[in-house]
């Protein structure tokens, strides 16, 4: 049962979207009649995360994010010594908070603080380095004292070792560009941003890695 979810998610760019939303459907019904099962709730919040990160609308993203952030909820209720629970939820929030605007996003920052900070404590190479890459993320795109916790050195820390760690994904180097960026660093930005754009080590995810591709070329433009 978890294997055959786990192998669903795992293989969800081999038949896009259908074996998300499979594993999806599959864990749902599960749970009508088995509500204490965490890690049935950790594996729906990373399948309703995918399902919002491969999706091209904002009404897509913000209604999977939605759900993923109510399916975390639930999983870190559960299974508050699993890395993965407190991962997902903590990445859903921000993926759901970004769409929602601002105000959501304020409204996700400790939890999201505690959650991912959780996560890193527990695996900080936890999916090649999410806990990671999601709190430098989180530490970049925070507002700073007095409002939030936005701290750039710290989000500069944490990417690097995301990249220090696996720099095969992409979106490590991604998110530390960006920041550089923002940093006025512009010619580390620009550096990682190209060696973005011509990798050819897509073994991993391509469908995902060639998005990250993408998103790099249009940074190059701005």
């Amino acid at each position: 049962m978890y294997e055959t979810w786990r192998d669903l998610i795992d293989e969800r760019e081999e038949d896009h979207p259908a074996h998300l939303v499979q594993a999806v459907n599959a864990i749902n019904t599960y749970l009508e009649n088995e509500e204490d099962d965490g890690i049935a709730w950790t594996l729906l919040s990373e399948a309703l995360y995918w399902l919002g990160e491969y999706a091209t609308s904002d009404e897509d993203k913000e209604k999977f994010h939605a759900q993923g952030v109510k399916a975390g909820e639930r999983a870190v209720s559960f299974s508050e010594e699993d890395v993965a629970a407190h991962l997902w939820y903590a990445a859903n929030m921000g993926s759901h908070g970004l769409i929602k605007g601002i105000m959501s996003s304020l409204f996700y920052i400790k939890p999201i603080e505690k959650h991912g900070s959780l996560a890193l404590e527990m695996e900080e190479d936890f999916f090649f380095g999410a806990p990671l890459r999601l709190m430098g993320r989180f530490y970049h795109q925070c507002p700073p004292w007095p409002v939030g916790p936005g701290d750039k050195k710290k989000a500069l820390s944490l990417l690097n070792r995301a990249v220090e760690l696996a720099p095969e994904f992409l979106l490590n180097r991604y998110f530390l560009a960006l920041l550089l960026k923002d940093m006025k660093r512009k010619a580390e930005a620009q550096s990682h941003l190209e060696a973005i754009t011509v990798s050819d080590d897509l073994d991993v995810y391509p469908v995902y890695q060639a998005m990250v591709q993408s998103w790099a070329r249009e940074a190059l433009k701005g």
